[in-house]
């Protein structure tokens, strides 16, 4: 029960065909008696200005555009469609990047994009074909954005050239078996999650009380006393939770960085360590660890 809003976001990278989609759905939105908003963006400009490729700085741009239009008009949920077809090519896509545990995890059903506003995605259960064949059985018509067919992108080529040789020449369920990985590491990184995070609210307790010194306004410093005798990677998921929550960029942090952080939080008072984004970790004293911008000399 509730308000249901369509909103649509126009990136402008296919002229007058993303032009010709937006009309579209003006039309399907008034004869569905469903309001709608609209927003542009320039995809281009923005992968040029983040460093990013094209679709990851419009998939930054559009959910950010997405949060905006529903705090406007009062949403707390935005709903995606992305299918469990969506989950595999992510899961396989990844995995071939030499992703860790939470990368195989997949597509998360839901997620924070602001304080009042949760993004879900309800259809992750359903195939892409199922929602093909629904379409079909209500006579209703879709778009289709022909730049998913361009081979020049890697997931396309996941999408229409690895996932089919996959199906016909090694198990004709593969989708199946890449959604059940996905699955069972998504419920191990939520269980790592809640034990990184039980961890981390011990250093901060102890942080607390044990020192007068308060959180950099950016970084995080942290009691390191608590880290000990727990393995390396419960340690590097605390770490990177409060990496997370002062909002400090992750792009960088590759595996050899979090394991160069782990050892730095384990150890004793050793020399700073220079750390990507322009960050230092310190040890003030053999049990804090701060993380917090390098100083620049004067």
């Amino acid at each position: 029960r509730g308000r249901l809003l369509a909103a649509h976001i126009n990136h402008g990278l296919r002229g007058e065909a993303s032009d010709a989609d937006e009309a579209w759905l003006h039309e399907q939105c008034r004869d569905l008696g469903v309001p709608l908003r609209t927003e542009r963006a320039d995809a281009a400009a923005a992968a040029d200005e983040q460093g990013d490729g094209l679709e990851a700085a419009a998939r930054t741009v559009r959910y950010e555009l997405l949060a905006r239009i529903a705090e406007r008009t009062g949403c707390r949920f935005v709903a995606t469609a992305h299918t469990k077809d969506d989950v595999v090519e992510t899961v396989l896509f990844r995995f071939l990047r030499g992703s860790g545990l939470r990368g195989l995890a997949g597509i998360p059903r839901r997620r924070i994009l602001s304080p009042s506003v949760t993004l879900v995605r309800p259809l992750l259960d359903c195939a892409r074909t199922e929602v093909l064949a629904y379409l079909a059985s209500i006579g209703q018509p879709y778009r289709h954005d022909a730049t998913n067919d361009e081979l020049r992108f890697a997931r396309n080529r996941i999408r229409g050239e690895l996932l089919p040789y996959l199906r016909e020449n090694f198990n004709p369920d593969v989708d199946g078996a890449i959604a059940r990985t996905a699955a069972w590491a998504d419920e191990t990184q939520a269980t790592l999650d809640a034990m990184a995070g039980e961890l981390l609210a011990s250093c901060r307790r102890l942080q607390s009380d044990a020192s007068a010194r308060s959180p950099p306004q950016r970084g995080f410093l942290l009691a390191t006393g608590p880290l000990g005798g727990h393995p390396p990677l419960l340690v590097a998921e605390a770490l990177r939770q409060a990496w997370r929550e002062a909002n400090l960029p992750e792009q960088a942090m590759s595996r050899h960085w979090w394991v160069e952080l782990t050892r730095f939080a384990l150890s004793g008072k050793s020399p700073p360590l220079n750390l990507p984004a322009d960050l230092r970790a310190t040890k003030p004293t053999p049990l804090l660890l701060l993380v917090a911008p390098a100083r620049r000399p004067s």
